[in-house]
């Protein structure tokens, strides 16, 4: 093992008494990020996009992942398939990435190789003499699942189910009623400047927002007020009080109702999700790598009723924070090429990024530890 994975395994390895900054070099190296995605995005469970981005029959979202180009498809049956977006003949890509339909086949753009929505090769042109045989030549698929509406990929041959992965969840998002969180926001597609780790760790941590969002996120949640909820290698959950302009009267006219509801939720689950949940929506965040530094960000989010098109100030608000966000990733990102530079001790509103630490030591590195915690504050969102 190189230097650098030593020191990337020592450092993404330690608990939070004794926890440091990553090597900067991990957020830049080529090599570094190749292991990545054979160790990580090669295997594990990898959030892409919703359910309700992809309603229609025919309906799809094609998009590179680890190298391996793929097809979300809402078939025939409705059932959602994860196939490979490679042709068969000769490997060319069939559908364009991003969001669109396929109106009955899938038909390859180089020479006319032509599948069904299952992936099952339907025929070839001009075959000639030369025999074929159709069932050998079927698009693979693999393991695709969903969770609160999401759906998640894993290319890896045998997963562990994503229910185990997300195991314990639950307990913490049920008092929002997620199952009603069914109507979409048509979601939103940047490119940043950053390594996908350093845009990960920045969207799960609060410690940030006093001054970087000190006129967007701080005015609403604001960094003192948030708290650690729960959290392990596998996923961790913070929380924070929400300032609203409600007054005292008006929430006794409305009645009893829960303590979280006068709060959010923060779901950090790695490899690429960040997500807020509070009462009235499910905000959501997907990171995946383009290469070592650089990473496509694509947002959306969920809520309980279909409030229409989205009004202009959630609009400009939403995108002031997140620029906001890509000006300090990017700005981070260059920080990362110095040669002397090291970074320092993470302090207690970072837990959060311990535990996204600890996530990559275990699949990195193959390092044990599920050392889970709770803070006294998860109570708050616990029901019954």
């Amino acid at each position: 093992m190189s230097e650098l994975l030593q020191q990337y395994e020592a450092l993404a390895s330690a608990t939070l008494d004794k926890a440091q900054s990553l090597p900067f070099k991990v957020y830049q190296e080529p090599s570094v990020y190749e292991l990545e995605a054979q160790r990580i995005f090669s295997e594990d469970w990898v959030f892409v996009c919703t359910e309700q981005e992809l309603p229609e029959t025919g309906d799809y979202f094609a998009l590179t992942l680890a190298g391996e180009s793929l097809a979300i498809v809402r078939g025939q049956d409705g059932q959602l398939r994860a196939l490979s977006n490679n042709c068969r003949h000769r490997g060319t890509p069939l559908l364009d990435e991003g969001f669109g339909k396929v109106e009955k086949n899938i038909v390859c753009p180089y020479h006319a190789w032509t599948y069904d929505d299952q992936g099952k090769l339907k025929g070839i042109p001009f075959p000639g003499s030369i025999p074929l045989e159709k069932e050998e030549h079927c698009l693979p698929e693999f393991h695709l699942d969903t969770w609160m509406g999401l759906v998640f990929l894993n290319l890896s041959d045998h997963p562990l189910p994503l229910a185990e992965r997300l195991q314990g969840l639950e307990s913490y998002t049920s008092v929002f009623e997620p199952e009603q969180f069914t109507h979409a926001s048509e979601s939103q597609s940047e490119h940043w400047q950053s390594n996908w780790k350093l845009a990960m760790e920045n969207g799960m941590e609060s410690y940030h927002l006093f001054k970087v969002h000190k006129e967007t996120l701080e005015q609403i949640t604001p960094s003192k007020e948030s708290f650690y909820v729960a959290g392990c290698t596998e996923w961790a959950v913070t929380g924070g009080k929400i300032k609203t302009g409600t007054s005292k009267f008006m929430k006794w006219l409305a009645g009893d109702y829960p303590e979280a509801y006068d709060h959010y939720l923060l779901l950090s689950l790695p490899p690429s999700m960040i997500a807020i949940m509070d009462y009235e929506s499910f905000s959501w965040i997907n990171i995946l790598p383009v290469n070592a530094e650089e990473s496509m960000i694509r947002s959306g989010y969920l809520t309980k009723k279909n409030y229409g098109k989205e009004d202009k100030t959630s609009k400009s608000f939403t995108e002031a924070f997140f620029a906001e966000d890509k000006w300090i990733c990017e700005r981070v990102q260059k920080g990362m090429q110095s040669r002397k530079g090291k970074g320092g001790k993470l302090v207690e509103m970072e837990r959060v990024v311990v535990d996204f630490h600890r996530y990559l030591a275990s699949r990195m590195f193959e390092a044990h530890s599920h050392d889970f915690f709770e803070s006294e504050k998860a109570e708050i969102f616990k029901v019954g």
